[in-house]
């Protein structure tokens, strides 16, 4: 009888884990979104009103995004983006994310940055899915006396927290699958894997 519980209780886990983890993860995204805003809007109503903050962040976003469609839009942007750099430790943040960011997801020529790739990592016989984000800083590759590249190895299944790492550049093994695909592999653990390859 106990053996026949557990395996329903598996089998029931097994089958609502996918559904648990998109609520945790839109709790955290809501949740993030929500407070940002959490404390104007208390001071505005005098009491949270909960979904409010989440729903201005959307809003937001997607204005965000239609203005800078458009040369006006772009243009204030670049000035925003600009004012920015000039604050000194919020320049240095802004500008390090912002790098990061264009290199995963802006640059369009398909170069040997931004590509996917398979390294041994966290030790020799176990392979890690990362991205090859650029060459490594000049003083390192001094210091180690080879070509290396910096790798950035997204976390399972919030990929934009991870780790970066300093590899051999002959250590990194290119993978010729989609960035979305290689991020889907790695959100859903493995489960999600390109129908097809297509070769450079």
């Amino acid at each position: 009888m106990w053996v026949r519980i557990t395996g329903y209780f598996l089998r029931g886990l097994i089958t609502l884990l996918p559904l648990f983890i998109t609520i945790w993860l839109l709790w955290v995204i809501f949740s993030f979104a929500d407070g940002i805003f959490g404390g104007f809007i208390t001071l505005l109503f005098g009491r949270p009103l909960p979904g409010i903050g989440f729903l201005i962040m959307a809003i937001l976003i997607f204005m965000v995004g239609y203005l800078t469609t458009h040369i006006f839009g772009e243009k204030i942007f670049r000035w925003f983006e600009w004012l920015l750099t000039r604050v000194p430790v919020i320049k240095s943040i802004y500008t390090s994310v912002k790098q990061v960011n264009d290199v995963l997801f802006l640059e369009k020529d398909k170069t040997l940055y931004r590509r996917a790739c398979l390294v041994e990592y966290p030790r020799k016989g176990i392979y890690s899915v990362g991205f090859v984000t650029a060459d490594a800083a000049e003083e390192i590759e001094k210091k180690i006396g080879e070509k290396l590249v910096s790798i950035f190895i997204p976390n399972t299944p919030t990929p934009a927290t991870g780790f970066m790492i300093v590899v051999p550049a002959t250590d990194v093994i290119l993978l010729d699958m989609k960035l979305d695909d290689a991020f889907k592999l790695i959100v859903s653990g493995g489960v999600l894997k390109p129908s097809h390859v297509e070769t450079s």
